[in-house]
């Protein structure tokens, strides 16, 4: 790895620009990339938004990154914060972060600076801090949605200046969300998974059938959709959640990322470097060969070309001719 001679401080946090080392798109199949390191350490990496042209990363103690030439160089964000970042959510020319503590980041050019709002008004049970956020989704340039423990759902109408609070009936941590339209799912522990037709004003359970904590949803379509969780759990809906289906999967570890190309083809990712894919939109599923083991958090596909991050800075690539 050869690093750069920019450096940017962040507090008592440095991140470098980085150069990593990639095999050639030539190269099919899942390939490991040099580690990504802050100040000096694997980065704690939370989570990746890849839409083809740009790649974005956060994770703990404010790291944010891009990636302009399909993850070859990295660059610091100017998050100018130090909390945790768990999600990243970009639409167009517009952005946004959520993390620890309350934390709300937007963007208007694209990561080039950034808004600061901490959603204060829910303390955390745990605490006199404000709860931590874990998925943030818009649905166009003005609504959007957050979710969060405790229960916690957001939405705003203003592009993410203001935030107020949906009445979600739950105080399970809510881990994930996923819209389409005014029809949106929320996924959490213990099982819950929440819905709504009317952009939130009310929301409803779904019935999941499982304990097992559900950490991402992806609905590919209005009705089809898929849902990820703990000890191999992997829910698949045809009927927009009025019923889901658990899949048989060989393994049994908890399983996170979820991305799909179109309404046949996707991936879901998991602890011990589990890689799944579906070539017949979720009714059966194989696994990939990688080179790590390690545990994978995030992925996310652009046409034939994807990206997975994991434990200890861990960063894939996935590349296949067509």
């Amino acid at each position: 790895m050869s690093i750069t001679m920019s450096l940017a401080r962040k507090g008592s946090i440095f991140v470098v620009g980085l150069t990593l080392a990639l095999p050639a798109f030539g190269q099919q199949g899942w390939s490991q990339v040099d580690a990504i390191k802050q100040s000096g350490k694997a980065a704690t990496l939370n989570a990746l938004y890849y839409d083809g042209e740009q790649i974005w990363i956060v994770g703990a103690d404010g790291l944010a990154l891009k990636s302009e030439d399909s993850g070859h160089t990295w660059q610091p964000v100017q998050s100018k914060i130090d909390a945790g970042l768990n999600d990243v959510f970009v639409l167009g020319d517009r952005m946004w972060m959520v993390g620890d503590a309350g934390t709300v980041l937007f963007s208007k050019d694209r990561g080039r600076t950034f808004v600061k709002n901490l959603y204060t008004a829910r303390r955390s049970r745990k605490g006199d801090s404000p709860v931590d956020l874990y998925s943030v989704q818009f649905v166009d340039k003005d609504r959007g949605y957050i979710v969060g423990d405790d229960g916690l759902i957001l939405t705003s109408g203003d592009g993410g200046v203001t935030w107020r609070e949906q009445q979600a009936g739950t105080d399970a941590q809510l881990f994930h969300l996923s819209f389409q339209g005014k029809r949106g799912w929320v996924v959490g522990s213990g099982g819950t998974i929440l819905h709504t037709d009317d952009g939130g004003k009310t929301w409803h359970p779904q019935r999941s059938d499982t304990r097992e904590d559900l950490n991402r949803v992806n609905m590919v379509t209005d009705d089809l959709g898929f849902i990820s969780g703990n000890k191999g759990t992997l829910l698949r809906t045809e009927n927009g959640g009025a019923t889901w289906q658990k899949v048989p999967l060989r393994t049994g570890e908890s399983l996170f990322g979820i991305s799909f190309i179109d309404k046949k083809t996707g991936w879901v990712v998991g602890y011990s470097g589990i890689i799944v894919r579906t070539y017949d939109g979720g009714r059966n599923w194989v696994e990939q060969m990688n080179p790590t083991s390690a545990d994978l958090f995030a992925v996310s596909f652009s046409k034939n070309r994807g990206f997975a991050i994991g434990r200890d800075g861990l960063l894939l690539r996935y590349y296949e001719k067509r």
